[in-house]
């Protein structure tokens, strides 16, 4: 039976004891031991650190074989003289280093303490790099195309020992089987070849060993080339030659065998030419003739059957060659007619003959046919002769054409504004070169004068002279619209002379016509805005004049007799009135029918500009009577179907007159001329 004062002490106890396995199950890795591999012979130290170590806590390391405890806390066992612990212990750091490293220090490490749910495992490799490369065993030295072949890969160094693999070349072959020993002391791989074949012959296979850490232990190979007889393969590079005669031709004869093969000739249905030279792959056929046409084969053996055989059919061609014998050079003359070159050749077969243009691959058919010469037909011409494959034939030939000038310049139109300088630019092509060349101005009546310098200061010439003639340019400077024309350019040689007509256009400058162009819109505008002030006075003012004038006009007095009616007025087209009536108006015709003439206005001149009577205006007719005032007052009557001067009327504002048909009885309002 417990006492009450220890049961009493049972729960304070179960406390503290809780509160220990609480702190020894609070330890952790700060960092984990990792697995790594090391070279031997170097020095590697296995990292392993805890968070939440008491003094109470015992760290231990364990190690190969089957996890011997190696070391407690910081106390290494004897049997390990090259391993220590290393770190910070208040930092809960404790690293194995190990010195030396060797093939038995490989194996599992593991770090750990109490109160770890999980132990940190590492895995440490030792690194033994080979030291010679594997060996390739091949079953069978001497072997034939159509055999197989087995080719092996062994190798006892290293650790951990190798992986074997195969190339062909560079690219990776399928391994057929690898074999280890029971003690991992021997690695070996083989390579069946089931059927070879002379594509097989000097393949470059390779064994490389890889120990899965190329960074200690670099991959080291191996390599065998293959020695794979087989039988003459022949093949003629050209299975039909054409040669030239006179030529040097080597009909080759290319042999793949394995061993080489011994190469002979022969020429089907003749002998091979005495001079032929038999250089095994190659006979040299020197000095070429038509003989020496036929079929050539080659024969090849190397004690493998079967034999290698090849032929070559060789057409021996005659080279093109031109029998005209022509001159280097002929010299027509400017416009001859019907000029022609004619070339022969011969070869075989036949040649094709042409003609061109040296320096160019523009051909012409044979002869050579010119219409009419000039001098852009001189130059060196060729005689071409073709006849296939063969080298070309070709003699050359010079054209010299010969003659009076002839001015070859295009544009004969200059356009020069006023001021610039003009350049007129004669091209002459003579042959012989021009004995004279001026220039000329054509004036009137078609007359010619020479341009000199002393005409005017700014004209010159500047001439250039080339094979082919002369360039003469007539220079004017500060051109002015007096020196616009035609220019003539005229040269002489030896066999006559020739002429050529240039007109210059002199063009204003820019600003004098912008300012005409201006003046004239300016003149325009103000025409416009002045017709639309007499039509908006007319509307206004006149019109205001004209009602007055209307209430006056029946209390008017005649200053003068009645005027005498016109032939054509009869009794039957006016009507009867009474002289008494008729007393103090003065009449005037409108259209057949009498109306009062508004009184003469004494205080201006009846000629002035501006004096009307817009309400009584009305058409004349052409053949009325029209009353006029001379500037002195004396009244005049005159009788005149026409007037000879408008403008002296008294009512020179009335429009055109027209027919009386045209305007019955009506009245011609001034307003509306606007």
């Amino acid at each position: 039976m417990v006492s009450p004062q220890r049961a009493e002490r049972i729960p304070l106890i179960a406390l503290f004891f809780l509160c220990y396995v609480i702190k020894v199950q609070a330890v952790s890795y700060r960092e984990r031991p990792e697995s790594l591999a090391v070279r031997e012979g170097q020095t590697v130290t296995l990292r392993c650190a805890f968070i939440g170590l008491t003094a109470q806590s015992v760290v231990i390391w364990e190690g190969p074989p089957n996890f011997n405890v190696m070391s407690t806390d910081r106390n290494v066992d004897s049997l390990y003289k090259r391993h220590r612990i290393t770190g910070n212990s208040g930092r809960g750091e404790y690293s194995m280093e190990i010195k030396d490293v060797q093939v038995s220090d490989a194996g599992g490490y593991r770090c750990s303490t109490l109160g770890l749910q999980e132990k940190a495992e590492m895995m440490l490799d030792v690194i033994v790099p080979m030291k010679k490369a594997p060996k390739i065993i091949v079953s069978d030295i001497s072997i034939t195309a159509g055999q197989s072949l087995t080719l092996s890969c062994r190798t006892t160094e290293g650790s951990p020992l190798p992986t074997l693999t195969w190339f062909n070349g560079t690219t990776q072959v399928q391994q057929s089987n690898e074999e280890l020993t029971d003690d991992r002391s021997i690695a070996s791989l083989d390579l069946v070849l089931p059927e070879l074949t002379r594509w097989d012959h000097g393949r470059n296979f390779t064994c490389v060993a890889d120990q899965g850490h190329p960074e200690l232990a670099p991959l080291t190979a191996s390599s065998t080339m293959l020695n794979v007889k087989y039988s003459p393969v022949v093949r003629i590079r050209s299975q039909s030659i054409r040669a030239s005669e006179g030529e040097t031709l080597d009909l080759s004869c290319d042999v793949d065998s394995n061993p080489p093969a011994t190469v002979t000739w022969r020429k089907l249905g003749g002998d091979i030419p005495t001079n032929a030279e038999n250089r095994g792959g190659t006979l040299r056929l020197p000095t070429l003739d038509r003989t020496a046409a036929g079929v050539y084969q080659c024969q090849a053996n190397n004690g493998i059957a079967p034999s290698g055989l090849g032929s070559a059919t060789l057409t021996v061609q005659y080279p093109p060659h031109i029998t005209s014998n022509f001159n280097r050079k002929t010299s027509p003359f400017v416009g001859q007619e019907a000029f022609s070159l004619l070339c022969e050749a011969e070869g075989y077969p036949e040649p094709r003959v042409r003609w061109r243009r040296k320096g160019t691959k523009l051909y012409f058919g044979n002869p050579l046919q010119f219409s009419r010469i000039d001098y852009d037909m001189e130059g060196d011409y060729e005689c071409v002769a073709s006849n296939g494959q063969m080298r070309d034939a070709v003699r050359q030939i010079f054209l010299d054409v010969r003659g009076k000038p002839y001015i070859n310049t295009v544009s004969l139109k200059v356009s020069v504004r006023s001021g610039d300088t003009a350049r007129l630019v004669c091209e002459i092509l003579s042959d012989p070169l021009p004995e004279e060349t001026r220039w000329l101005r054509r004036g009137p009546g078609q007359q010619d004068k020479p341009v000199t310098a002393s005409q005017r200061p700014g004209i010159r010439e500047e001439e250039t002279t080339s094979p082919r003639g002369v360039t003469n340019t007539l220079v004017i400077s500060h051109v002015g619209r007096s020196d616009g024309g035609v220019y003539v350019c005229e040269t002489t040689n030896t066999f006559g002379t020739f002429q050529r007509e240039f007109n210059m256009e002199v063009k204003g400058d820019t600003n004098t016509q912008a300012v005409v162009i201006a003046s004239i819109t300016v003149i325009v505008l103000l025409i416009l805005f002045a017709t639309i002030f007499i039509c908006i006075a007319k509307r206004t003012g006149l019109s205001a004049g004209v009602k007055r004038e209307k209430a006056t006009s029946s209390t008017l007095t005649a200053s003068r007799a009645l005027p005498p009616l016109p032939p054509y007025l009869n009794s039957r087209s006016v009507p009867a009135m009474d002289p008494d009536d008729m007393d103090g108006l003065e009449l005037q015709d409108f259209n057949g029918t009498l109306k009062p003439r508004p009184p003469p206005r004494m205080d201006k001149q009846p000629y002035s500009i501006g004096l009307s009577y817009p309400s009584l205006m009305h058409p004349l007719p052409p053949y009325s009577t029209v009353e006029r005032q001379r500037p002195d007052g004396e009244d005049n009557m005159v009788d005149s179907p026409y007037l000879e001067d408008p403008w002296e009327t008294e009512d020179f504002m009335t429009p055109p007159a027209l027919p009386p048909k045209d305007l019955p009885g009506k009245r011609i309002d001034s307003s509306v001329l606007c």
